[in-house]
């Protein structure tokens, strides 16, 4: 079944606004696959300091080849993971939090990687947030845990409707969120 996946576009525009007077800005792809969000990035502004974190080796031969990234990382990205904290001016990523991929405690390490008053823009499928046990169970009390620190701020915590529409027309909500570290 074929299907529109508009969550690439979601974050590329909602980052394009928060970054559009600073084009050079360092920004961290993570599971940036092959290139979704950079391109539609790239068609918004000529951004020069994208970096992609990806830990499939194919998915990034087909990232290098299009040229969209300054550096990729083939990696995973978790709690301690080693990458240097209060290095990227944004984080964005679309398709990561979903059942057995990143749990909810990347948010923590993703706040440690951000420069103060940097941003984190991720969209996921809405319902994920009631039926993935990990999110249900994680992703809100990390949000609120890092928000009660005042390690960030919650800038966007919107529903938006046909995250995903599939040929027949039937639509998948999202979720966007949008951080700021303090």
């Amino acid at each position: 079944m074929l299907y529109v996946d508009s969550g690439p576009g979601v974050v590329a525009e909602t980052t394009h606004d928060l970054f559009k007077e600073r084009l050079d800005s360092r920004i961290l792809d993570v599971g940036s696959g092959t290139g979704l969000i950079a391109e539609k990035l790239l068609a918004l502004g000529q951004y020069t300091n994208l970096e992609g974190l990806e830990p499939s080796e194919g998915m990034n031969k087909i990232a290098e080849e299009k040229k969209l990234y300054t550096n990729i990382m083939q990696r995973f990205l978790f709690l301690d993971c080693g990458l240097e904290h209060n290095t990227y001016d944004g984080v964005v990523t679309c398709g990561t939090f979903v059942a057995g991929h990143m749990k909810s405690e990347v948010l923590v390490e993703i706040c440690n990687i951000l420069k103060p008053g940097g941003y984190f823009v991720m969209v996921m499928r809405d319902i994920f947030l009631e039926t993935v046990e990990e999110y249900k169970l994680n992703f809100r009390p990390t949000i609120d845990k890092l928000v009660t620190e005042e390690k960030w701020k919650i800038v966007k915590d919107e529903f938006y409707p046909n995250h995903w529409v599939f040929e027949n027309n039937v639509g998948v909500d999202g979720h966007l969120f949008v951080f700021q570290k303090c």
